[in-house]
């Protein structure tokens, strides 16, 4: 595309007021056709062509179609007949509504050229549709006393069709109450309204249904139907009625709170709020109202509070049933209580002894008292506690009790008692009651510590610290506090010689024993003591026990060889004929250690020698023996060093040295060899480096071994051990045990651990250790066990069993045990007597009452008035009781006063025998309304034990005011109430009784009221309000009285009530609204359930009579679809979203209707207010797409019409392009536009265009449509294939396999299709000699080149062709490319040797003087290798000499040069092997054999050595043994390192690779060439180890060579696979 960077930017827009001018001179012609609506499709409706004057076949050279306004097919145009058939059934209604005459406009439009015709077809309507009302059921409330001749307005019915097919008439199915009448609106439509002719009664018939019936005028007519349900509204002419006066109820004392008593239901003939019946307690007492409560809805009494057969046995309820008009009946409830064993007996403690010594019989412990509040056989009781106990129960006077002891108590023994007090009753079912009590026995001194052994054996390791804690002695006593508290001290020793105040200390508190100073198990190995505990008591008492000490021998002495003496003198020399044979015994090493046990067990081991493998010596005997046949070879004189070491730990050695001469018989002498001999012989190079590399292989190896098992143990220890199962007792080897009996072996112990199922708990039983390898001890030995060891196997365990009490005991013996005893939980004294006979200690209620008879003198009466001060006087108890003369008894005897309730009323002065008030007494809280209101307590005295009874008579005054329950009492009286109608109100209540209580009311004074007093059938006033004159709500609808309630007292009290009377309303006014008409504006875009207006009426009347309920009336189908009225709120909501381009306003009739069924009507006028809230449309006639890039400009490529719903400014459109588009937008005919190109496209600079055509209307806000068009451009062959570069280079190494892949060459072509298919082919070579098709191939379909045959870098090192591609268009297009191949040279030649030659004959010898310096030129290597680059580097190295370190080659050059002078002792003749490797990958090498002869000079003869001589120097015996074994333990580790490996690396596979760590590169030199200037340097590689520390594994990752003084590689050379094996990496 073009960059049209100068042109000014426009924009090309179209307004629709230009389209109609330019069209204003060929108006289109206009066509008119009818259709009946529902016709069936494809029915004819005209011929086009003929009405247009265009020929059949024209219409479709001309692509007619037709195209609707509202851009639907309703139309079909038949272009091979030219006829005009319907598309789809036409709905008049669905389509124009109720407008008349219903049109539709079309278009017909014709291209090349342009044009479009009009078409109108007029649908006419048919009687298709029936009238329907839009309610099936339509609901009328019209009151029983409504009057004759009144109208009742209703919904008309809906008919979609016009005309004469509308609705015309309507009827109603025959009734003898109502008839129909129907009225003219204003606008020309009918509508019914319903009149009644008869009277209606709600109880005969509370509802009716009719029929109502709309008929249109259609032929035949059509009708519709709905029911008309007329409820009939009730007024308040019925009182409500129960069906018995009297209900009686039994209610269990126990019932609990909130059941269900009974149900008192009356009934009201009354409909609606009159027929709502409310339920209260009517005169009903406090009390009564506290226990009870009524449903004032259903009637249901429930249960508000416990009931109390012994406080209350029956309630007398009266109950009022008022209806919502005012009326109200009354009944009696009578409730009885019926006797349960609801209470529980109560145990109250008076007195307690919590301490009792242990040696005080007949002691007293406790007073205590019962109670069952329950009457008859619930009431009795049975006292007793447990059998086993040394406790026994004693009755006293009525219901008390004394707990004394039965005898002496030992509190070694039981320390304390839990006494349980059980009280059970007689009554069904039984209920009982425990009480605990604690009584802790004091302590006497009368128990000496005990040691929890008689001895004690500690063990103790010599040579130990100072202040080292050895072990404890224990000792209890089973006294408690000081007299249980045990000191511990050292006893003086037996033995006068023992010196134990240095040797042990104890620690007086706790017992711990310490050593003072270090022990010698070689001076002292045992000792004895004693040991005492004493306690604090008074007198102290004490004992003691004996304690042994072992001390355990150390390995603290080194071995100490007695022979061969070691004293510094000559050396012990031991004689060996070289004929013994082997295990000749050489001599014998004898040691001593001065330490016992394994300590003192000796090993022995050959640790150095100068011949290794010719003699050994025993480990347990130190006998050294020859181990093998001596021979001429072995040297003379052997040193030995030997080792002596113990098996301590850690273990102590000696070492000996052990000279041997080797003779040829005893009698030859004894001729010491020089000791420059020895040492030569000694200083073997070969064999010195052969045992240098056996120890390092071997060390190596080793170390590899024992650091493989340290991790793996490691790891093992770290993974822990988990589950369990049984362990065998391991067997240890014979040759172990401790023959001396000290002890010395480890012991290992393990438990068996058993999970037990099915005894009732899952529980843990620790059965016995398993000690492998000793017999079991015994039982009865009194040895210590390690504390340690006590410590770590400590349980403490507590079961419990749901079944029965027990305990389950865990004990561990002395042998390690551990014993579980399970037995039932009994006291110990029970255990202590198994003959004793089995008896229940329980006594009778009414052998307490007998036993007390005697004791019980008259009863004592007192009066008191209620509310007196406390502390006030009552009366004197000595005085009373004829006691004046032993007022001090009465402090000793603890005398006290209880009452039956057991609450402190009176408090008795022990100083005076006063008995005065605790506190203020309030006669109501404790007697309520009985009288007379008595009080029962006795007088107790302890020591001796009495009992008085006596009787407190509390007095009543008047200290309350009559007061009622409701403080605004609530009467509701209907306006037409007849005068004289009396309404009974609640009472007051006053808690005093007597002339105390309520006895007059009075009511303020007011014209339509006043009172009566009425007695109730128990005595009790209540007052009656009587009407005396007519009320009228809407003048007072409320009256506020005041009741007054006086009692007797004197001074009287008063009480006061508010009396709220609510006059209730009649139905006699109607709904009336604010305004008769309602005016409103609403915007078009409004949203749906938005407010439009709200509508408000009122109604004097009140309650039902005053709810309004508000609706449309005589409303269309549309009105009700597009708006909907709240019918309590009166809220206008939109239903449907609103259209001003439909309809420009409603008109809405409402109505207010009352629960009278009065009505009130008004109108809403609702006027649409239009917003621009339609966006333009836009429809897409035709598209053409694709089309082809070298079209001509001005074509059509899309025909498209606009819309815009709205008017005015708001349906005004704007239509455009994009200006970068190489396209234009024309206009047509009315809405129509043309999309056309404006110049010829190109598909390789754009194969596709997104034409956005956007269109904006010209309202307030702007409105905006796009429609996206996507125009595909077709492709023509007009580019050649490119390739991405000019020419390539390929590199490959020579020797390559045939048919291997070079490399690619890749073209691309920017058309698409078969234009852009590209193959490939090889053009002739330049030069004619190149066997191109020999050599390379190409794949014709994605550019890869093969190599056909191996190349050969020696015989051609590169070349180059070109390569074509072609297109697959029409024409054809191609292009070209060069390729050239250079041929890597690989390290297939081997070095040649030139000198010395290697042909087969006589071997090239060369002569060194014997003079010769180190460094004398011997000779010099030539070698060439036909490779090159670095695989032509050569480096020279000596692999074998048969006198290793006298010459050696300079691995660069090849010169042999002597390393060392010479001697008269080197052989004269030399064989030399000398390597030539190249440095390829991998390397090839040749080898060179040079002989070398020593001579005196020059001038002396060569005179060749035996063949035998050189034969046996080669064989030396000791150099062949140590080459296989470094060839052994090499390959061994070699191969434990690789298996390792193997192992770790398919670990590796299946855990994954986690983390890793970068190695910087080495930095080399970048010399390469050495002085010499002969290019051969030698390599050495090295190899960088990264070991993982946070990765997932330990593992070792080798990274790269370090291959110092070598350029980089190519990086295209395959990698050496020899190499990579040769380390074991992949």
């Amino acid at each position: 595309m073009e960059i049209r960077g100068a042109l000014t930017l426009r924009k090309r827009q179209v307004l629709i007021f230009f389209v109609l001018l330019g069209l204003s001179e060929v108006g289109p012609e206009s066509v008119r056709y009818s259709v009946a609506e529902e016709k069936e499709i494809g029915s004819f409706v005209a011929n086009l062509a003929r009405d247009l004057g265009l020929r059949v076949e024209e219409l479709s050279s001309r692509e007619a179609r037709m195209v609707s306004d509202d851009n639907k097919k309703h139309l079909h145009l038949d272009l091979m007949t030219g006829d005009l058939l319907l598309n789809e059934r036409l709905d008049r209604e669905e389509l124009c509504g109720s407008t008349e005459p219903c049109v539709l406009h079309f278009q017909v439009l014709l291209q090349n050229p342009l044009k479009f015709l009009l078409v109108e077809l007029h649908i006419k309507d048919i009687n298709d549709h029936s009238p329907t009302f839009l309610d099936k059921e339509i609901l009328l409330k019209i009151s029983e006393s409504t009057t004759l001749g009144t109208t009742f307005l209703m919904e008309s019915a809906q008919d979609l069709d016009i005309g004469s097919n509308s609705l015309q008439n309507y009827t109603i199915s025959p009734h003898s109450h109502f008839s129909i009448k129907v009225q003219d609106s204003g606008d020309g439509k009918i509508y019914p309204e319903l009149v009644l002719d008869r009277m209606l009664d709600h109880e005969k018939e509370p509802e009716l249904r009719l029929t109502l019936v709309a008929l249109d005028g259609g032929s035949p007519p059509r009708s519709g139907t709905t029911s008309v349900l007329i409820e009939v509204l009730d007024i308040n002419d019925n009182a409500p009625k129960f069906p018995q006066r009297l209900y009686e109820v039994q209610v269990l004392e126990d019932t609990a709170i909130g059941s269900w008593i009974i149900t008192t239901s009356a009934k009201d003939l009354d409909a609606g709020n009159y027929g709502k019946i409310s339920y209260i307690f009517f005169h009903a007492a406090e009390d009564i109202r506290k226990t009870f409560e009524i449903s004032s809805t259903s009637g249901e009494v429930h249960l508000k509070s416990s009931l109390d057969f012994e406080v209350i046995q029956s309630y007398t309820i009266n109950i009022q049933a008022t209806d919502g008009g005012g009326l109200s009946e009354k009944c009696t409830l009578l409730i009885k209580v019926m006797d349960v064993n609801d209470n529980a007996p109560e145990v109250t403690m008076s007195s307690i002894t919590n301490r009792v010594p242990e040696n005080s019989p007949q002691t007293l412990v406790a007073v205590f008292s019962i109670r069952d509040q329950d009457s008859g056989d619930n009431g009795r009781m049975v006292c007793s506690i447990q059998d086993d106990l040394p406790f026994i129960l004693k009755p006293t006077l009525k219901n008390f009790f004394t707990l004394v002891t039965e005898k002496a108590l030992d509190r070694e023994m039981t320390d304390e008692y839990n006494v349980t007090i059980t009280v059970t009753d007689m009554g069904t079912p039984r209920l009982q009651t425990q009480h605990n009590i604690t009584v802790l026995v004091s302590d006497v001194n009368d128990n000496a510590p005990a040691f929890t052994q008689t001895s004690y054996t500690l063990f103790i390791r010599e040579n130990n610290s100072p202040a080292l804690h050895m072990g404890s002695v224990s000792a209890t006593d089973t006294d408690a506090g000081a007299n249980a508290q045990v000191t511990y001290s050292l006893l003086p020793p037996q033995d006068p010689s023992l010196l134990l105040d240095s040797l042990v200390s104890i620690n007086a508190d706790n017992g711990h024993l310490f050593a003072l100073r270090a022990l010698d198990f070689e001076a002292l190995q045992a000792f004895e003591f004693l040991v005492g505990a004493t306690d604090r008591g008074s007198p102290a008492l004490s004992s003691q026990a004996l304690v042994r000490v072992q001390v355990l021998d150390a390995n603290d002495n080194a071995p100490f060889v007695l022979y061969p003496l070691q004293n510094g003198s000559a050396p012990c020399t031991e004689l060996v004929p070289r004929a013994a044979e082997p295990g000749y015994l050489v001599s014998k090493v004898v040691a001593v250690d001065g330490d016992s046990g394994q300590n003192a067990w000796l090993s022995y081991q050959l640790l150095k020698a100068t011949e290794p493998g010719l003699f050994g010596v025993w480990a347990h005997n130190g006998e050294v023996r020859t181990a093998r046949l001596l021979s001429e070879r072995d040297a003379a004189k052997h040193r030995l060093l030997l080792l002596v070491k113990d098996n301590g730990e850690p273990p102590l050695s000696a070492s000996v040295t052990l000279h041997v001469l080797l003779v040829d018989g005893f009698s030859q002498p004894y001729l010491p060899l020089p000791e420059a001999a020895a040492d030569a012989a000694q200083t073997d190079p070969l064999t010195v480096y052969l045992v240098i590399a056996l120890a390092s292989v071997s060390s190596l190896f080793l170390f590899s071994v024992l650091a493989f098992i340290a991790v793996r143990l490691c790891r093992r220890s770290r993974a822990g051990l988990v589950g369990g199962c049984s362990v065998p007792e391991a067997h240890f080897p014979g040759h172990l045990v401790d023959v001396s009996g000290t002890g010395t072996l480890s012991q290992s112990y393990q438990y068996e651990v058993c999970l037990t199922r099915g005894m009732g708990t899952d529980e843990f039983k620790f059965l016995k250790p398993i000690i492998p390898g000793l017999p079991v001890h015994d039982t009865g030995r009194n040895v210590e066990e390690n504390e340690n060891f006590k410590n770590s196997s400590r349980f403490n365990i507590c079961l419990k069993s749901e079944d029965m009490q027990s305990r389950v005991v865990a004990l561990q013996d002395k042998t390690g045990y551990f014993l579980f005893h399970r037995k039932p939980w009994l006291p110990l004294t029970r255990a202590m007597e198994p003959g004793c006979p089995q008896h229940i200690r329980q006594v009778l209620l009414f052998f307490v009452f007998l036993g007390g008879s005697s004791a019980c003198s008259e009863t004592l009466c007192y009066s008191v008035a209620e509310e007196m001060e406390t502390g006030s006087f009552i009366a004197n108890v000595l005085k009373d009781l004829r006691l004046e003369g032993v007022v001090e008894d009465l402090a000793e005897g603890r005398a006290r006063v209880i009452f039956d309730d057991y609450k402190p009323y009176l408090w008795l002065d022990q100083q005076t025998g006063n008995l005065l008030l605790n506190e203020q007494l309030d006669r109501e809280t404790l007697c309520d309304l009985t009288e007379p209101c008595i009080l029962h307590f006795q007088v107790l005295i302890e020591n001796p034990l009495q009992f008085f009874r006596a009787e407190l008579w509390v007095k009543d005054i008047n200290d309350h005011t009559p007061t009622f329950l409701d403080k605004d009492i609530l009467l509701k009286i209907s306006e037409g109430t007849a005068p004289g109608t009396s309404f009974q109100m609640e009472s007051a209540q006053d808690l005093d009784v007597g002339k105390n209580a309520v006895q007059n009311y009075t009511l303020s004074p007011n014209p339509h009221f006043h009172l009566n007093l009425q007695d109730s059938e128990e005595g009790r006033k209540y007052p009656e309000l009587v009407l005396a004159q007519s009320l009228d709500r809407e003048k007072e609808p409320e009256f506020r009285l005041t009741l007054t309630a006086w009692d007797g007292g004197s001074p009287p009290r008063s009480g006061t009530a508010v009396v709220h009377i609510l006059v209730l309303d009649i139905n006699d006014n109607a709904p009336e609204f604010e305004r008769p008409v309602y005016e409103v504006q609403v915007p078009e875009n409004s949203p749906l359930d938005s407010l439009v207006v709200k509508v408000s009426a009122t109604d004097l009347d009140a309650g039902i009579n005053g709810e309004l309920s508000y609706s449309f009336s005589h409303v269309s189908r549309d009105i009700r679809k597009t708006f909907d009225i709240h019918p309590i709120s009166g809220e206008v909501h939109l239903k449907a979203l609103l259209d001003f381009e439909l309809i420009q306003s409603y008109t809405i009739n409402i109505q207010a209707i009352d629960g009278g069924s009065l009505s009130g009507k008004s109108a809403i006028l609702v006027r649409v207010v239009d917003v621009n809230d339609n966006p333009p449309e836009i429809v897409i006639t035709s598209l053409a797409s694709p089309i082809p890039e070298n079209s001509s400009p001005e074509m059509v490529v899309a025909v498209f019409s606009l819309r815009d719903q709205d008017s005015g400014d708001n349906g005004k459109m704007v239509c455009s392009v994009e200006d970068t588009l190489p396209f234009l937008l024309k206009p047509t005919f009315k809405n129509f536009y043309t999309l056309v190109t404006e110049r010829p496209l190109d598909r390789e600079t754009s194969t596709k265009y997104n034409i956005t055509i956007t269109v904006t209307d010209l309202g307030t806000p702007r409105l905006q449509t796009q429609h996206n068009i996507t125009v595909l451009v077709s492709d023509v062959n007009d580019n050649a294939p490119a390739f991405t570069q000019t020419s390539y280079t390929l590199f490959i190494r020579e020797n390559n396999s045939p048919a291997l892949h070079m490399g690619s060459v890749s073209a691309t072509d920017t058309d698409a299709g078969a234009n852009a298919q590209v193959t490939y082919s090889l053009l002739p070579p330049q030069d004619p000699s190149l066997p191109l098709d020999s050599l390379v191939s190409i794949n014709a379909d994605n550019g890869h080149l093969f190599a056909l045959r191996a190349l050969d870098f020696e015989a051609l090192q590169a070349f180059e062709f070109l390569v074509g591609a072609t297109d697959r268009g029409s024409p054809a297009l191609s292009s070209q490319a060069l390729v050239r191949v250079q041929v890597l040279d690989a390290n297939d030649n081997a070095p040649f040797v030139l000198y010395p030659l290697q042909n087969g004959s006589a071997p090239c010898t060369e002569l060194v003087p014997r003079a010769a310096e180190p460094g004398y030129l011997v000779s010099k290597v030539v070698a060439v290798d036909g490779d090159s680059g670095q695989n032509a580097w050569l480096s020279y190295q000596l692999l074998k000499a048969t006198e290793p370190g006298l010459f050696g080659v300079w691995a660069h050059n090849g010169e042999v040069r002597t390393a060392r002078l010479l001697s008269e002792r080197d052989a004269a003749k030399h064989r030399l092997l000398l390597l030539v490797k190249d440095n390829g990958e991998p390397p090839l090498s040749a080898s060179v054999t040079l002989h070398v002869l020593l001579v005196d000079g020059f001038s002396q003869p060569y005179l060749p050595l035996p063949e035998a001589a050189a034969d046996a120097a080669q064989t030396d015996p000791l150099t062949v043994y140590l080459v296989i074994a470094l060839a052994s333990v090499s390959s061994l580790f070699l191969f434990s390192v690789l298996a390792f490996i193997a192992v770790r690396l398919c670990r590796r596979s299946r855990a994954g690779l986690v983390g890793g760590c970068s190695v910087p590169e080495a930095h080399f030199p970048g010399r390469l060439v050495d002085v010499s200037g002969t290019g051969t340097l030698s390599q050495s590689y090295q190899y960088e180890v990264c070991l993982m520390g946070g990765s997932g594994t330990s593992e070792f990752k080798f990274l790269k060579p370090i291959i110092p003084n070598l350029p980089p590689q190519n990086p295209e050379m395959e990698e050496s696979h020899a190499f990579l094996n040769g380390f074991g990496f992949n």
